[in-house]
């Protein structure tokens, strides 16, 4: 992993924990002093000699690229550009090779630092005078890990038991899903109705010069309000009823203009309406056949009748559940294992220094750094330094192909999210494409193909303990870590 000599965003100190230096040649004298296991000071000492003559040069191509009034470009007096331009380039001179010998020492010397070097409040120098400088940087180490994986670790993995009710909520909700909408002669909730409406006065009277609207549908099942959904549920066609548009949408001015047939700048109405039903649909559950198999299971399938269909429902909530499954080994695997590394020390006073300093330099208005942040992120950053020294151990690479798998799943996950269960490979290829070319959802899909990879090898490498629990015992897990 790489760090680049420049400021970067904080989030590199959770994402890429381990910075090793690649540059030029090291010409000044550079020295190491370990304070503790986690800190420590890298000294580089400076002379002018070292910096003199690449300074007069800078200078000199100054006075030919930014000539002083009254003077032709590159014929000002030396001392006359020194005193202009000195101070500046100076500074970037010396810059530039001071951070260059100081990450030159961390590349070559293997250091594994956190965050970025900080520079020492002993450091006082004055580059303009001083012949001889001492440039102090802090560094924060990340703490040796001593971590083998083998069969003697165990981490859970929890099936999620499929149960019969399961299976029928599943198919309930299919056949609503896949119904279609018939006459009904009684509401509920899940009809839609079309109805006239009239707005009523402060009396209960037709308003003059209200709105009518002819014929509009409603549908109590989109309602906000359930006492003034509750009025359209049991009712036939030709009953005559008063309720409240606004109450019944939350106010939600597009709701409301589509229910009035008015334009949104007309639709913030409070009135009552009288409403008058003149037709209802209800929604008939599809019939447990072949084609209601092919609607849920795709139509490739071959399942025939409703044991089997049974079935193959089960064994694709089985599969849904997979997701929810996985992810509960990441928790467990990630507490497990960090127990496991010990207690991991850390540099945490560079590191509070550290943040503070990121948050002056973008400019947050509260730099301050709470208790409640600082512990989270040295639980996100032990763990992080765990996985990134096991994920070396493992020999963990992502290649093209892990992340298109990582993409087809991610697609079919997201599919899956719109009731489109068993898309057809094509349709879910085509989608996996469109994610990828989403800087964000790109970035989440390698994340995944990481996780998915680092993970795999984990589950190789310890003893993994299966048990099936039900769906009441598997929430109950996140539970009593929310208790702790």
């Amino acid at each position: 992993m790489c760090i680049v000599l420049k400021v970067v965003p904080l989030q590199p100190l959770f994402e890429n924990i381990i910075y090793l230096i690649d540059n030029t040649n090291q010409v000044m004298n550079v020295s190491f002093e370990q304070i503790d296991a986690v800190n420590a000071i890298v000294t580089v000492d400076v002379k002018r000699e070292d910096f003199a003559a690449d300074v007069a040069k800078e200078v000199a191509k100054m006075g030919v690229k930014h000539p002083l009034k009254g003077f032709r470009p590159g014929k000002a007096p030396k001392s006359l550009l020194m005193k202009f331009y000195g101070p500046s380039v100076t500074a970037d001179v010396v810059d530039r090779m001071v951070g260059r010998a100081l990450y030159d020492h961390i590349r070559e010397n293997n250091l594994h630092v956190l965050g970025e070097p900080l520079p020492n409040e002993d450091t006082k120098v004055d580059i303009m005078n001083d012949e001889e400088m001492a440039f102090k940087f802090d560094l924060g180490l990340a703490p040796a890990i001593e971590l083998k994986l083998n069969k003697r670790i165990n981490v859970p993995y929890y099936n999620i038991e499929v149960t019969d009710q399961m299976v029928d909520d599943a198919i309930a909700h299919d056949r609503k899903r896949l119904g279609t909408l018939v006459d009904g002669e009684v509401s509920d909730k899940e009809s839609m109705l079309r109805g006239s409406m009239i707005e009523l006065d402060e009396e209960g009277n037709d308003k003059q010069d209200g709105i009518k609207v002819e014929r509009t549908v409603i549908s109590p099942r989109y309602m906000v309000d359930d006492d003034e959904a509750a009025k359209f549920v049991g009712v036939k066609v030709g009953d005559t009823f008063v309720f409240n548009p606004h109450k019944a949408n939350g106010g939600n001015i597009a709701e409301l203009a589509a229910m009035l047939n008015v334009d949104r700048k007309e639709a913030d109405v409070k009135s009552d309406f009288r409403v008058t039903i003149e037709e209802i649909k209800v929604n008939q559950e599809a019939e447990m056949n072949e084609e209601f198999f092919k609607g849920v299971l795709g139509t490739e399938t071959e399942v025939k009748d409703e044991a089997a269909f049974r079935e193959a429902v089960r064994e694709m909530i089985g599969r849904a559940n997979v997701p929810e499954s996985n992810y509960r080994f990441t928790v467990d695997a990630q507490r497990i294992l960090t127990e496991k590394a010990g207690e991991l020390p850390l540099p945490e006073e560079f590191l509070k220094r550290f943040l503070k300093l990121r948050r002056e330099q973008d400019e947050k208005e509260n730099t301050e750094v709470t208790d409640e942040e600082i512990q989270r992120m040295f639980k996100q950053l032990r763990w992080q330094l765990v996985k990134d020294y096991l994920a070396q151990e493992l020999g963990i690479k992502v290649e093209k192909e892990d992340i298109d798998t990582a993409a087809f799943i991610f697609a079919q996950e997201q599919l899956s999210q719109y009731g489109i269960y068993n898309a057809p490979e094509d349709l879910v290829r085509q989608q996996a494409e469109r994610f990828m070319q989403d800087d964000r959802a790109r970035e989440a899909i390698q994340e995944h193909a990481i996780d998915n990879k680092f993970y795999a090898a984990v589950k190789e490498a310890v003893k993994v303990n299966e048990k099936t629990i039900s769906v009441e015992e598997f929430r109950k897990l996140y539970e009593k870590e929310e208790e702790k």
